[in-house]
């Protein structure tokens, strides 16, 4: 199984993230729940991975196409990707 990787201030600072840093963690949790690769998630949203990497590390921005083409790849609503406090996608009903 892979493991999500979540530093400790992270993970306290969960409820006051930005939007673009709730959507990251959302998506890390996702892949690993999912089993699936950031390369896979890219191919999927038809950009390239580096493209994909730089929207995770926080040097380029999320946009509404790629929450919605990564929820589609993911099998969620685009809601459970920006959802904040309290969504815990295991228990979410995926």
């Amino acid at each position: 199984m892979t493991a999500v990787m979540v530093s400790p201030a992270l993970k306290a600072q969960k409820q006051e993230l930005s939007l673009q840093d709730r959507v990251t963690y959302n998506m890390k949790v996702l892949i690993a729940i999912r089993q699936t690769s950031q390369k896979d998630l890219a191919q999927a949203m038809g950009i390239a991975a580096p493209t994909l990497s730089q929207k995770f590390s926080g040097r380029t921005r999320w946009n509404m196409d790629d929450i919605e083409k990564a929820s589609d790849f993911l099998d969620v609503k685009p809601e459970a990707l920006v959802a904040g406090h309290g969504f815990e996608p295991w228990t979410s009903g995926l």
